[in-house]
């Protein structure tokens, strides 16, 4: 059992979910999305995108794979943001063709998250993002989560304060739909793609982009003095030339924090002393998690300044 003290449990809201099922559920996915859903084994789960042609983020998603499925544990659940959850399940059934797969949203389903310490419970889904991130569970709306009797509630943004440090993006407001790249997000070393499970929708540039080292820019969390998370969109500064915007924020111990795209060339500028990053008229710390180092070079047309 865990301590009660030591783990918290919130619920985090603004989510969709889509179930998939029958027996071609599996390789339908497979060919369209990111990630290899062959090996997320039955009673876990693992980030994963649906990509345009070019590359670029619609969805950025995470994929259940049941540990009761119908068929054998070819069931799935999909995560996303409820804002583009009808757009996700337009595009699902556009590819299914003529798939033997389900599709259906799930409406009275809602997801709770458990952090601060190790959970042993049935039924709960580990996060693969990041160790601080915690376990997942997937119920009905009215359900009680399985985290009551042995952790502590918390507030969600404390656990999002946990997900900007760790680097880890999520929703449209951090991978802006259309625009934002997997590599840029650094999803490729967090699960989220894999390039050696052949074809998928958008491959053809996102493995470019991977094996050419053509990446520009990287999500990175900045740390900022006063306890007011800045509005999304505020401006980033660099030598008085605005570089970036500001993405999801939180409060967190000693000031706030928040996500980032900042080019790499602007990103080795700061952190080699050269100058510092404002945001709001205050100096931003770049905080650089362990799985993001080493950051990829600048190309060599890439000039900070």
């Amino acid at each position: 059992m865990t301590d009660q003290t030591s783990a918290l449990f919130a619920q985090l809201v603004g989510k969709g979910f889509i179930q998939i099922d029958g027996e071609e559920a599996a390789p339908f996915l497979q060919t369209i999305l990111t990630a290899n859903i062959d090996q997320i084994a039955a009673g876990y789960c693992a980030p994963a995108a649906l990509l345009t042609p070019q590359g670029r983020i619609l969805h950025d998603i995470i994929i259940y794979r049941c540990p009761n499925g119908t068929n054998t544990g070819s069931d799935f659940i999909i995560e996303a943001d409820a804002s583009g959850l009808a757009d996700l399940f337009t595009r699902l059934r556009r590819y299914r063709l003529r798939r033997s797969v389900g599709l259906q949203v799930v409406e009275d389903m809602t997801i709770w998250l458990c952090w601060g310490a190790p959970i042993d419970i049935k039924g709960v889904y580990l996060d693969p993002r990041h160790q601080s991130l915690g376990c997942r569970w997937l119920g009905h709306c009215d359900a009680a989560p399985p985290f009551t009797t042995i952790a502590t509630r918390g507030e969600i943004e404390q656990w999002q304060a946990l997900r900007i440090t760790a680097g880890v993006p999520e929703g449209p407001l951090d991978l802006t739909p259309e625009r934002a790249l997997m590599l840029e997000a650094g999803l490729d070393r967090l699960g989220a793609v894999d390039f050696g499970k052949g074809c998928y929708i958008g491959q053809e540039v996102t493995a470019r982009t991977h094996y050419r080292g053509l990446v520009k820019r990287r999500l990175v969390p900045l740390h900022l003095p006063g306890s007011s998370p800045p509005a999304p969109g505020t401006e980033i500064l660099l030598n008085k030339r605005a570089v970036a915007t500001t993405k999801t924020a939180a409060k967190t111990e000693g000031g706030s924090l928040c996500l980032a795209l900042i080019k790499l060339s602007d990103l080795q500028f700061v952190l080699c002393g050269e100058a510092k990053l404002q945001v709001a008229g205050s100096p931003a710390d770049i905080l650089i998690p362990d799985w993001m180092q080493p950051l990829p070079k600048p190309a060599h047309t890439d000039k900070a300044g």
